[in-house]
């Protein structure tokens, strides 16, 4: 007999929802009894990458090729059809509509596609609807055939009904030709509820300036908008920061988001707490930071290349730093990757203290990582006097990339002083001389052991030294993984060191500062390029 527990629809859907593997096991639950029916079905249903699913149901669906899941319907859809389509779409919580034409069709879209245009009505099709992921190949456009306008409007018109009160996430990915006829003002309305928005390409396909200054009168409009992801100009940006509810900002910046408007006023940008920023150079990242004040935000993770004049490159990133430092006070995490891509043949002296510095005055920094191509120069001091302003540190990050045998001057005695002033540190990256134990690196007994579990070390030299061994026991003696840059250089000796270490740390090589960061903020070490919020699409 079943336990009553199981009864429980609650707690059936919550052990399915652990289930993955290909549908397989939901399926054979779906048809176990009629209690586990209903919430295994849903489960079943519950994201489509495709419509096709949908009406392979019908009578009058037939599949043209199975290998390209392609399907026709010999007939519009009868009372019975739209039934049919309303009873299985009404599972469906996240769908990706992904246009693109087959070779068995003669038309850029399938033909039974416009018999989906005029339900009895909307709650016909996907009335549940919660993420929309809306996407159209670049290539498709109006041209002055009667077939093409039918099929764009049939696009539209698909588009429209999709658009319900429930829907809570919509992502573009389209060319400029429908933003026009999207009627993207009446968004608010039809789907107040929206809480992620997510428009990418709209540089690649030329319709940035337009597509964004069509946004920026729609998302003050959108009270529950909590998280976007765009491409930006002033015009959006100052529609973003009337968002009152926006918390999340992922933005692309152009090369040059050319002369800035006056610095806005009011309460702009009231809850934003994270921004994640790529930019195409330097100067448009620096001058949004210098546009307005961003007290509220907390997190940071900002990728800009280096400019084409190599001599500008260092004081870019120290701008940005001091940027950074001046414009958000209450900052608590910043990852900073600067790429350059030209020779290194000036090397600052100093880096990369002068980049770091400035965070000197954010005292509530919990993570801090510096990517550069430069080599990191700090002395043991330096590095002491640094840290002691960021007490909470738990994650320091310095990656050096691209040089072979990179200037080293850190040694046993930084990295013990690190430890010693942060007592909350988890993950660090350095590179240092750990070929012997130096003067003045021994542990005082008063001090509190920081519980480090990982250390990467890139390409630091370390010999096989008992002294070496015992002291990184001592001093870090949860510690879990030691990261190697490569296989190369000073691998074995690691080895060695991790094999005398009483935790017996496993070596890992070349873990990549984007794994790293990707591991830190969702727990896993591999995400889609589409981001957590649209990883779904690409089941």
């Amino acid at each position: 007999m079943m336990h009553p527990c199981l009864s429980v629809d609650e707690i059936l859907r919550l052990i399915f929802g652990y289930i993955e593997d290909n549908g397989s096991t939901l399926c054979a639950l779906a048809r176990t009894c009629r209690t586990f029916h209903e919430p295994a079905m849903d489960l079943i249903w519950e994201t489509l990458t495709a419509f096709e699913p949908v009406l392979l149901s019908l009578p009058s669906a037939r599949v043209i090729s199975r290998a390209d899941a392609c399907m026709t319907l010999s007939r519009p859809l009868s009372d019975n059809d739209w039934s049919a389509v309303r009873r299985l779409s009404s599972r469906v919580r996240r769908l990706h509509m992904f246009l693109d034409p087959e070779p068995h069709y003669d038309n850029a879209v399938p033909p039974w596609f416009s018999f989906l245009t005029s339900p009895p009505d909307s709650s016909f099709l996907f009335p549940n609807l919660r993420r929309l992921s809306f996407e159209v190949p670049g290539y498709f456009g109006i041209n002055h055939t009667k077939d093409s306008k039918e099929e764009f409007q049939a696009i539209i018109r698909i588009f429209r009904l999709l658009l319900g009160p429930h829907l809570s996430a919509l992502r573009f990915e389209i060319p400029g030709s429908f933003y026009a006829n999207l009627d993207l003002p009446s968004i608010p309305a039809l789907s107040p509820n929206i809480c992620i928005l997510s428009m990418v390409s709209l540089e690649y396909y030329g319709v940035l300036d337009e597509a964004a200054y069509l946004f920026s009168r729609v998302v003050p409009e959108l009270c529950n908008l909590e998280i976007v992801e765009s491409e930006v100009t002033w015009d959006l940006l100052g529609g973003l920061a009337q968002a009152k509810a926006l918390r999340k900002l992922e933005m692309y910046l152009p090369d040059q988001l050319g002369p800035g408007p006056d610095h806005p006023s009011g309460n702009i940008f009231p809850q934003l707490h994270t921004l994640d920023i790529q930019a195409r150079s330097p100067s448009s990242c620096t001058d949004f930071f210098r546009w307005t004040c961003l007290n509220k935000v907390v997190e940071i993770c900002v990728y800009f290349p280096a400019p084409e004049d190599d001599g500008e490159s260092w004081q870019a990133l120290v701008d940005m730093s001091s940027l950074v430092s001046l414009q958000c006070k209450a900052l608590e995490f910043i990852w900073s990757s600067f790429s350059n891509v030209h020779p290194y043949d000036e090397i600052p002296s100093t880096c990369p203290r002068p980049a770091l510095e400035p965070y000197q005055a954010c005292h509530q920094l919990r993570v801090i990582a510096l990517e550069t191509p430069y080599s990191h120069t700090l002395t043991d001091n330096e590095l002491e006097d640094i840290v002691t302003s960021w007490p909470h540190l738990e994650v320091f990050h310095l990656f050096q990339r691209g040089r072979e045998s990179p200037l080293i001057r850190l040694t046993l005695r930084g990295v013990t002083a690190l430890l010693h002033r942060c007592s909350k540190l988890t993950h660090f990256t350095l590179m240092f001389d750990a070929t012997h134990v130096p003067e003045g690196a021994t542990r005082r007994r008063s001090e509190t052991l920081p519980p480090v579990k990982y250390m990467g070390v890139y390409r630091s030299p370390v010999s096989e030294s008992s002294d070496v061994a015992a002291h990184i026991s001592t001093i870090m003696p949860h510690l879990e993984i030691i990261d190697v840059a490569t296989w190369h250089g000073y691998k074995p000796e690691w080895d060695w060191i991790c094999t005398q270490h009483q935790r017996r740390p496993a070596i890992r090589v070349g873990r990549s500062p984007t794994t790293l960061y990707t591991l830190l903020t969702t727990g896993t070490e591999y995400i889609s390029d589409y981001g957590r919020e649209w990883e779904w699409k690409c089941w």
